[in-house]
């Protein structure tokens, strides 16, 4: 793999903070793999993974504590690689406020506050529609996800097993909850590019 470094520039503008927890990203390909954070910054991240990416590949990442990520892979070295992000608006506020946590070693702060990826922290929309395997669709609302499944708040509550869709995302009910049902997703698009509205 080829690497590239970034400016000096780019390293002062956005002050890079060691984070040292994990996610799994969706390859170009639509396979899924473990990572985790080496140092990150507003303007990018620097991963740790085993699997070979190349320059130029786009992503889409799921962080513990920071949520969903999308951006394409603008250097890599020896054992990862590293994103560039685009935030603005009060995703990049929180964002900005869990690095300056980390930078002052409260590393407890994010995995208390954020175990699960709620819509806003996800970069996904909240509302969508269920639609069960004989057609009947009723509107739902993500309550939060990972990359594995959701949890979805709805008054259809379809049986435990029923294979069940939310925009381009398949899965099954696993549980019912409060609010609705839990989703186990059985099926990821070819396409990593294709989740940037998954409920859509």
């Amino acid at each position: 793999m080829t690497s590239e470094q970034p400016s000096g520039q780019e390293r002062r503008r956005h002050p890079r903070v060691p984070v040292t927890v994990k996610g799994r990203f969706l390859a170009p390909d639509g396979t899924e793999h473990p990572c985790a954070i080496r140092d990150m910054s507003l303007s990018g991240i620097a991963l740790i993974c085993d699997t070979p990416i190349n320059l130029g590949s786009h992503l889409i990442i799921y962080l513990d504590d920071f949520g969903r990520f999308e951006g394409d892979v603008v250097r890599t070295f020896d054992g990862g690689f590293a994103i560039e992000t685009a935030l603005s608006g009060p995703r990049r506020e929180r964002v900005a406020d869990r690095l300056a946590a980390y930078a002052k070693g409260d590393k407890g702060v994010g995995a208390r506050a954020f175990q699960r990826y709620a819509p806003a922290d996800a970069g996904i929309e909240e509302h969508s529609v269920l639609t069960l395997p004989d057609g009947r669709t009723a509107p739902c609302r993500i309550v939060d996800m990972s990359l594995g499944g959701a949890n979805v708040g709805t008054e259809l509550r379809a049986p435990i097993g029923t294979h069940v869709s939310i925009g381009r995302m398949k899965g099954r009910v696993v549980r019912h909850t409060e609010e609705g049902i839990a989703i186990a997703f059985t099926e990821i698009p070819e396409k990593a590019s294709a989740l940037s509205r998954p409920f859509g």
